[in-house]
């Protein structure tokens, strides 16, 4: 490799980094489905079987989950997660709870 091929592969990487579905931030899935359930804390929540379906063009891709609370209340939890913009993070549509 040449001295200029490292530092254009290297921008490259760093463009492209945003575009790849990453996997989703549990901490952030968690405090947003404790808000949503009108929990006062995530302590109250756990999270299982977190599973990243397929991205579509745009790289979102349908996250589903189970809540269950500290109280045993199981919930089937979904929400869309876009890639972010080079190192932003992911962002998450509105998350829907129903009962399991």
């Amino acid at each position: 490799m040449n001295r200029m091929s490292l530092p254009v592969a290297a921008m490259l990487v760093a463009a492209l980094s945003g575009c790849a579905a990453s996997a989703p931030d549990v901490m952030t899935l968690q405090q947003a489905t404790a808000s949503e359930l009108g929990l006062a804390s995530t302590d109250e929540l756990t999270l299982a079987g977190i599973a990243t379906g397929t991205p579509n063009a745009l790289g979102g891709a349908i996250v589903s989950y189970r809540a269950t609370t500290a109280r045993g209340r199981r919930f089937s939890c979904s929400t869309l997660m876009v890639p972010g913009i080079a190192f932003s993070p992911p962002q998450y549509s509105e998350i829907r709870c129903r009962p399991a």
